[in-house]
């Protein structure tokens, strides 16, 4: 047998071999492989809901309509439109609501200080409200914010030229330096020299309203025993100053005690006022 002759049955053989083995691989592969399990559902047909009952199909896209373009911008939320803002506060321990600022001007008893410093604190909050609404585009809250901007700011300026209404203010009139508003005007006005910070007792009520109790002498001279509205009792001598205008004692007798007093009006002219202070027993 010639050599070309062997070479081509040893090819057909391993040919017929390999045939022979990918078939039987694939027996085996289709013995080995698991079952297929079918599992059938019964449900509603299609467009049903859950009573059987068919759901309407969706209206078909108009032909003609042009699809809107993928960048196009989109509208701002609308939300239902704001109702009147109102200014809320809490006076008494309860919860008070006003509707208008001339309303809450007009009746809160709030103290000015307090009602400006609320005012001004909602009305910052009220601003940076409208502000994150207009970032959002929300109509609605951009609405509501700018309708308490304009309430409090309307109140802010009331508040400026308006008295709030509540306990009646006191003046007070301080007469020093000053005509008395009850003194004629062709009366010149006296000028009372300030009290001292160092003033005794005595030295701090008018005269008048001091009485003498007591008068006593020895060899060094008289000495008086004076009290004060309060109650209070002191010892004094010829020199000693008392009264809250300045005066002093000139003189003390066995039953008065007579006080000097230099008052000056607003002119510098100088006028001298001498004041008896009987004793008290003899007074009765």
């Amino acid at each position: 047998m010639e050599k070309r002759t062997r070479i081509l049955i040893v090819l057909l053989a391993v040919l017929v071999v390999a045939a022979a083995g990918s078939y039987l691989y694939r027996r085996f592969q289709a013995r080995n492989a698991p079952k297929t399990k079918i599992v059938m559902k019964m449900g509603a047909p299609t467009g049903a809901g859950n009573n059987g009952r068919k759901k309407p199909a969706a209206a078909p896209a108009a032909a003609n309509k042009p699809a809107a373009p993928a960048n196009a911008p989109q509208k701002p939320a609308q939300g239902k439109p704001a109702g009147p803002a109102v200014i809320k506060t809490v006076e008494g321990g309860k919860e008070v609501q006003y509707g208008s600022a001339e309303d809450f001007v007009k009746n809160t008893k709030l103290s000015q200080t307090d009602a400006e410093a609320y005012v001004q604190l909602k009305l910052g909050d009220a601003r940076k409200a409208l502000d994150a609404a207009k970032s959002k585009k929300d109509a609605a809250a951009a609405d509501l914010a700018q309708k308490e901007v304009d309430l409090y700011g309307k109140a802010a300026q009331l508040l400026k030229t308006r008295v709030l209404s509540g306990p009646a203010t006191t003046y007070v009139y301080f007469p020093l330096n000053k005509r008395d508003p009850f003194m004629s005007p062709f009366e010149v006005p006296k000028v009372y020299p300030p009290i001292p910070l160092n003033a005794g007792p005595l030295e701090k009520v008018p005269v008048e309203q001091i009485r003498v109790e007591a008068i006593l002498w020895n060899r060094k001279g008289f000495r008086a025993l004076m009290f004060t509205p309060d109650g209070r009792a002191y010892t004094v001598r010829t020199g000693q100053h008392v009264g809250d205008k300045g005066g002093w004692i000139a003189r003390i007798t066995k039953s008065r005690v007579y006080v000097t007093e230099k008052i000056k009006d607003i002119l510098g002219d100088v006028e001298t006022n001498n004041v008896v202070l009987p004793l008290h027993k003899e007074a009765e």
